[in-house]
């Protein structure tokens, strides 16, 4: 009983140290100045949407980019540092994203919910 007990006591110690961020899928997002370095290259990023949509997505430092469709039009987007989140604005689209690292890219969230997938 005495073993069991101090079993149970190092489990809840383990686990009351592990970050909350385990169960949202094992990482911290990103701070916002963090995933504007890497997104804002100036190269364009193949961007996956959630609703299915695909398209080249480029940000340059200067808080301007495009957006351009698999029908090779460009749309210009600019984008903005609010609080803890990168937003993208322009006239079609305005939203703010909080982005993890995934193998070749980032992941955006919005509302805890996988939102833009941007891969090179």
């Amino acid at each position: 009983m005495k073993i069991q007990l101090t079993l149970a006591t190092a489990a809840l110690a383990i686990f009351a140290s592990i970050p909350t961020s385990f169960a949202a899928g094992g990482q911290d997002y990103l701070p916002p100045q963090k995933a504007v370095a890497i997104l804002a290259d100036g190269a364009p990023w193949s961007a996956s949407a959630p609703n299915g949509r695909s398209f080249k997505l480029t940000l340059n430092k200067d808080g301007t980019g495009s957006i351009r469709g698999p029908l090779l039009f460009t749309l210009s987007v600019n984008w903005a540092i609010k609080g803890d989140a990168v937003c993208l604005k322009n006239t079609m689209i305005s939203k703010c994203l909080q982005f993890r690292e995934i193998p070749g890219g980032l992941q955006g969230w919005n509302g805890g919910k996988p939102d833009l997938k941007v891969t090179r």
